[in-house]
């Protein structure tokens, strides 16, 4: 896929059309910003980063069920995505209290909430993205009712999934920052990236910072920072489990079903009238982005007899 033309080029990465009118290419800059770019610098090996763990997070919502606007990683900096509308809102998710909630509530960071805080922020770099409500969203037509609870709903299953893989990467994820958009039929996805720049990231157990907070606070150590959590990022492998029932096509006598039935009447069930088994595998898997047809492979060559029985499958939540 080739690079058309510049889009729009902001503080971390570039946007470039192509020749698919739904499709752009994002390319992830080394630049470090913070206070709404008044703090500036080139952090080698920051758009690498940031692009590597942004692309298999994607892989791994994907799976999850997330929809986002991933594709697929054309380079170590540049990424494939789909084409949206992206609504003028950042949704923050905050799992501990740090950052700007801690000054906002005077509250010690590092204190964990109840459950997580979902936050508003209006897009706006002249006003320094000020935070607002879901009424102000809805009154300002910002997001349409039924795209704001999509939102809400995919930003706090997200942040379920990635407490979960942060955490087998030694990390403890306090809060992040997501955008979303729609495409042309109104379908609302992910967007934007998920990096050291949109997350802050904990050492598990400790405060020890490895995000945008080392640049920001004068931290030192950023260049460090964000190698050490794609390398912890990119060796932290993807696992699920596919659940896959298999049963007996209707029609087809069911031996076993027909004994279980039998049984089930002689101990006085006599309201069973019928009885139809099945089996239920589990599997384990090293989840690659294109094992739903691998699954299927699976059913069709050796776990299900085609001519006698159906199956379905499911990923596992």
């Amino acid at each position: 896929m080739e690079k058309v033309k510049l889009l729009y080029e902001g503080k971390a990465k570039r946007v470039y059309s192509t020749d698919s009118e739904d499709q752009f290419v994002i390319e992830f800059k080394d630049t470090a910003t913070a206070f709404d770019g008044q703090k500036k610098a080139e952090i080698p090996g920051k758009g690498e980063a940031n692009c590597l763990i942004s692309s298999k997070i994607f892989e791994l919502l994907t799976i999850r069920g997330i929809k986002n606007h991933y594709i697929r990683r054309l380079s170590e900096r540049e990424m494939l995505v789909r084409s949206l509308k992206i609504f003028p809102i950042e949704v923050i998710i905050r799992n501990r209290v740090a950052g700007s909630m801690a000054k906002r509530l005077g509250l010690e960071e590092g204190k964990t909430l109840e459950r997580p805080v979902v936050e508003f922020c209006y897009k706006s770099d002249e006003l320094h993205d000020p935070m607002i409500n879901e009424d102000h969203i809805l009154a300002l037509g910002l997001a349409a009712e039924s795209e704001l609870s999509t939102i809400k709903e995919m930003a706090l299953k997200t942040n379920e999934i990635l407490i979960e893989f942060f955490r087998q990467c030694n990390l403890d994820l306090i809060d992040m920052k997501f955008e979303f958009g729609k495409d042309s039929q109104g379908e609302v996805y992910l967007a934007d990236e998920i990096s050291p720049d949109t997350c802050r990231l904990w050492e598990l157990g400790t405060t020890t910072s490895w995000d945008k907070d080392r640049f920001r606070r004068d931290l030192g150590g950023v260049e460090e920072a964000y190698k050490e959590v794609k390398e912890r990022v990119m060796s932290t492998p993807i696992e699920s489990k596919a659940r896959i029932l298999i049963r007996l096509k209707p029609g087809i006598l069911d031996a076993q079903g027909s004994v279980i039935l039998n049984a089930l009447k002689s101990l006085g069930f006599t309201e069973v009238l019928e009885v139809r088994t099945g089996k239920l595998l589990e599997l384990k898997l090293d989840r690659k982005i294109d094992e739903p047809e691998r699954i299927e492979r699976m059913c069709k060559e050796l776990l299900a007899n085609p001519v006698m029985e159906n199956y379905q499958w499911e990923w596992e939540e």
